[in-house]
């Protein structure tokens, strides 16, 4: 990351070009085209085992090609090692993944001549098969549109040099994703950009008490997201370590290994020189991460009093990153999958985690989202004690009432808070989602200050100059900033007091809300977070 004052900033050819930075989730595919997720009627032990299965659902179902598939699939697997761990030797196209063994979960690569409908419709009518249901897409809750930078503004970046980074020039080789480095003894002094973070101080709790409140290293927070910069210096230190293994801090399911690294790629200026990504049809290549899961992590864990950068709000407590999105320039770039999504759940309980923080979402059918398996692993969560906050989206849209709502932020279970966003004057943001059911509570989410990927601090994702010769700049802003908010005051609640169960927590955070008139009749608890009354005894 470059700090130095009046770094280059990008020249927009026109402030519609920039407009459309926040079009291409709407634009995009809401879910992965050929592919469908299968709830078999029995645990698939090996992936020998689940191809066999899919292979007799196939000839029952008389989807020839897709027979064909499953027949060459069983070749393949008769050439290899047919362990348990065969999942790891199988080639990076194979059709089958095993998603979740006891449950019976598989992912499955459909031939290019059978539709999506037709498979839904004749795979669910065989005995084997408990259920079919779309590999559904999800991209982060971050609000990103343009805005003219004031001239107090201007003069407070140059205060903090790092607000005026370039944006990447290109995406990264692979061989730029860090190895996991292990925390080393830090300087012990105030935060130094504490002050900075007006999130921190809106939430009930005045900056000279923080001291009072810490987070302890037995309650673990997962960020399920874009992944986590984990040798960040506000966060190595924050890191979940598996039992073991210091070096594995959680895990990347889209590209399936143990480095869940925050690849951040936010090119402004590639984009505008790019005719696909500038008229706003495909900016995976150039605009597919400016580090969100790390911007997320900041606000629930970092390290408090090492004399650098912020502080978490559970700061002491630990950051699990689990990364299910696909990186620039890959197959639906910038977004994450059911499949990914069900993984990093079901590895967040498996290794302890008490918290998921979920800064992501899209909008479907009533029908699609209860059909889904990332509702069955979010019940996983619930039996197992864990609470899921979530985004509740970003397009002014009522949950509550809406015909393709936000999810995973709609569903009903007693073990999710959905936040919504608000600005500093307690005002719910004009671009955040709402509904007195399901979604409950707000937490600032307007131009955030936090961790960013790469090192440094940042409220700001990109500065650049309009055609008009003003300085433009797109926030931190979003839902997806609310969330980690509150996820960080459920894990700080259950540091304090960890013989409460989930609903206890959880009623203990919407329960001590602060009501606002903005909230009246937008959220179930009708007020923002107030982590100083949730701490109270």
């Amino acid at each position: 990351m470059k700090n130095s004052p009046l770094a280059t900033l990008i020249t927009l050819q026109s402030l519609a070009a920039a407009l459309i930075f926040t079009a291409s989730a709407q634009a995009s595919s809401n879910q992965v085209d050929h592919e469908v997720l299968i709830r078999l009627n029995r645990p698939q032990n090996s992936t020998q085992q689940a191809v066999e299965t899919l292979s007799s659902v196939a000839v029952k179902s008389g989807l020839q090609s897709l027979t064909r598939q499953l027949l060459r699939a069983e070749s393949t697997l008769a050439s290899l090692s047919a362990s348990s761990e065969i999942q790891v030797k199988l080639p990076k196209n194979f059709p089958v993944q095993i998603l979740n063994r006891e449950e019976g979960i598989v992912r499955l690569r459909l031939p290019s001549n059978v539709s999506l409908a037709e498979a839904l419709a004749t795979l669910n009518q065989q005995n084997e098969v408990l259920n079919v249901a779309k590999n559904r897409l999800y991209r982060p809750s971050l609000h990103l549109v343009p805005h003219t930078e004031t001239r107090d503004a201007l003069i407070q970046s140059r205060l903090m040099p790092s607000a005026l980074e370039e944006s990447t020039s290109a995406t990264p080789p692979v061989h730029a994703i860090p190895n996991v480095l292990l925390p080393t003894p830090q300087a012990r002094g105030p935060d130094a950009l504490l002050g900075s973070d007006w999130a921190m101080r809106a939430i009930g709790i005045a900056e000279a008490q923080w001291n009072s409140v810490q987070g302890k290293p037995t309650v673990t927070a997962a960020v399920i997201d874009t992944g986590v910069d984990y040798n960040h210096e506000d966060l190595i230190g924050a890191m979940w370590r598996k039992r073991g293994n210091p070096t594995e801090v959680g895990y990347d399911f889209a590209h399936n290994n143990a480095k869940p690294y925050d690849l951040r790629v936010f090119d402004v200026e590639g984009c505008l020189k790019d005719p696909m990504c500038s008229g706003g049809f495909d900016q995976s290549q150039f605009l597919a991460n400016p580090g969100h899961g790390t911007h997320c992590a900041g606000h629930v864990a970092a390290v408090a009093g090492n004399s650098v950068g912020i502080r978490g709000v559970a700061a002491g407590s630990q950051v699990m990153a689990l990364k299910f999105f696909f990186d620039a320039g890959e197959e639906n770039g910038g977004a994450g999958s059911d499949a990914g999504a069900i993984q990093s759940i079901d590895y967040a309980i498996k290794n302890g985690a008490k918290v998921i923080n979920a800064s992501w979402g899209g909008n479907g059918s009533r029908e699609d989202a209860e059909e889904s398996e990332l509702k069955a692993a979010l019940v996983r969560a619930q039996k197992a004690g864990v609470i899921v906050v979530i985004a509740a989206g970003n397009d002014s849209r009522d949950n509550d009432n809406d015909e393709t709502p936000n999810w995973p932020a709609s569903y009903e279970l007693d073990n999710i808070i959905t936040v919504a966003a608000m600005n500093s004057k307690d005002e719910l943001a004009d671009f955040s989602a709402y509904g007195a059911r399901t979604v409950h509570i707000g937490a600032p989410g307007v131009k955030i200050f936090s961790t960013i990927a790469g090192g440094g601090y940042d409220d700001v994702v990109a500065r650049y100059k309009g055609s008009d010769g003003q300085i433009q700049t797109m926030d931190w802003d979003g839902t997806s900033m609310a969330a980690p908010m509150v996820a960080g005051a459920v894990t700080a609640v259950w540091s304090k007091y960890p013989s409460l169960n989930y609903k206890q927590v959880r009623a203990r955070i919407l329960s001590s809300a602060r009501k606002v008139p903005s909230l009246s009749g937008k959220v179930s608890s009708g007020g923002v977070l107030d982590l100083g009354a949730a701490l109270k005894d």
